[in-house]
């Protein structure tokens, strides 16, 4: 019998069974793996549907931001909570209550009477989103192993870019159609309630798991985590808004007190024996640190450039539907590739990451030098070659990257790695398009200027990725000597 010890958990060592990481089939995941796809798809098609909601509510812009930061503020603060809950309670259980809540919510917001209805039903579904999101990775983490789990979190990256890319075809094409006395906007929640639906039937297909050990909640870390969270989520979605005034300041002061006061808490609480929220001897493992940083990086150089794309081309004479459908076969490669990258990983290891990122490079130089050449309602085939590349070069980023947080993190506390990557995230992405935002709002570019400049920030971004992957292997090549 082998054990597994770790001192991040502050448990004595636990039995790990022979075999009891089996090689999991993917399928078996299916009902788990539709969470993030329908999450990414809610995301990106209300972000579609945001000029019908204006009109239909006669809602301003604050409300608007609401709609979505509704959603992504809850959802970011109580990520790292619902990981550790997962580990507590279960899982497939944290999931299926969190998945029930989304489904609930979307046909709340289907059937919103008002801009404030829609609102509070976009909160719970954050909430359910933080509850159910972290247990994917989790899951897989703690059920699989080797080539097994490459290709289920490889899959998990397909779901999400897949998600992305239809919620952008299916909010612009639902919004401009209606269904009898039913507004086409509306359909974009009953779409996001029938996934829920699929994802709660085929989720008893996982393989069911917990922490070895029962995981006391940490109240006091919790609290101070999500504050400091609530806090920057807020400065960062509502800055532009206010101008970046004084109550931004007050919020980032807040943000920072509250998480160097968590960070001291989790210190004592790992010192004491006791299992804290976040572990500090596992934050402090070099290769993590690393990994978070890169996937940060990654997160916000594509949301900021998704964010300009539709915009930016829409200007240059295509619809919402056509800049959605531009971006159709970028996710249908990114999906094929995600599936393939076990067996290309297989033959290049770490290096893997290093390719998929310098991909990314040469797909967002080709599509500068594109839209140097050519602009104009034909930009969107112009682009297609470009955006080709991009697809394969990010889906041999994101399972690389998701896999480098995800082993740094005991099997044991496996709810973890699944609320660190998925915090990392989400607020990433929100930076991304703050920082962007910024950078129009600064500038007064519009059209074929904005998606240049879009292209620039993700560039940058790609280039310091590229080198905290060179980096990783080096570090991991001089471990293995």
């Amino acid at each position: 019998m082998t054990t597994s010890a770790h001192p991040a958990t502050g448990t004595a060592p636990v039995p790990i069974r022979p075999g009891a990481f089996a090689d999991v089939p993917t399928w078996r995941y299916l009902g788990f793996l539709l969470g993030p796809g329908v999450g990414t798809f809610a995301f990106n098609a209300v972000t579609v549907i945001l000029p019908t909601l204006r009109e239909r509510f006669g809602a301003g812009d604050v409300a608007l931001e609401l709609v979505i930061a509704g959603y992504g503020i809850p959802f970011a603060v109580l990520l790292i909570l619902g990981g550790r809950l997962g580990d507590r309670f279960g899982r497939h259980r944290l999931y299926v209550v969190g998945m029930g809540l989304f489904l609930v919510s979307a046909i709340a917001c289907a059937l919103a009477p008002s801009i404030e209805t829609l609102i509070a039903a976009r909160i719970v579904q954050g909430v359910g989103a933080a509850l159910c999101t972290p247990q994917v990775l989790a899951t897989i983490q703690a059920t699989s192993q080797g080539p097994a789990r490459t290709r289920a979190i490889a899959a998990f990256g397909a779901s999400g870019g897949i998600g992305a890319a239809v919620g952008q075809v299916a909010g612009g094409a639902l919004a401009a159609l209606s269904f009898g006395p039913v507004e086409g906007w509306r359909a974009v929640f009953v779409v996001v309630a029938l996934i829920a639906v699929a994802a709660i039937a085929f989720a008893p297909l996982a393989p069911r798991s917990r922490a070895h050990e029962v995981v006391a909640i940490d109240l006091v870390g919790t609290a101070a985590l999500g504050l400091g969270i609530l806090a920057a989520s807020l400065a960062l979605t509502f800055g532009p808004a206010w101008n970046w005034s004084w109550p931004v300041g007050v919020a980032l002061v807040i943000a920072a007190v509250s998480l160097v006061a968590m960070w001291k808490h989790q210190n004592a609480i790992e010192r004491s024996g006791r299992v804290p929220l976040l572990p500090p001897s596992v934050l402090r493992l070099r290769p993590l640190q690393l990994g978070l940083i890169a996937a940060g990086l990654f997160f916000a150089g594509y949301s900021a450039l998704l964010y300009v794309f539709p915009r930016a081309v829409e200007t240059g004479g295509l619809t919402s539907l056509q800049a959605g459908l531009a971006l159709l076969p970028f996710a249908v490669v990114f999906a094929g590739v995600s599936l393939a990258v076990a067996r290309i990983q297989s033959r290049l290891g770490d290096s893997t990451l290093i390719l998929g990122v310098s991909l990314q490079i040469v797909a967002l130089v080709a599509m500068a030098v594109t839209l140097a050449l050519a602009w104009g309602s034909e930009i969107g085939l112009w682009l297609q070659p470009a955006l080709l590349v991009l697809g394969a070069g990010q889906a041999l980023i994101f399972s690389p990257l998701t896999q480098l947080v995800v082993r740094e993190v005991p099997v044991e506390a496996a709810g973890l790695s699944g609320g660190m990557f998925s915090t990392a995230q989400q607020l990433a992405l929100s930076f991304g398009v703050i920082v962007i935002g910024g950078v129009i709002t600064l500038t007064g570019v519009a059209g074929r200027a904005e998606l240049l400049a879009g292209l620039a920030l993700d560039i940058a971004l790609a280039v310091a990725v590229l080198a905290l992957a060179v980096a990783l292997r080096a570090r991991s090549r001089r471990a293995e000597v």
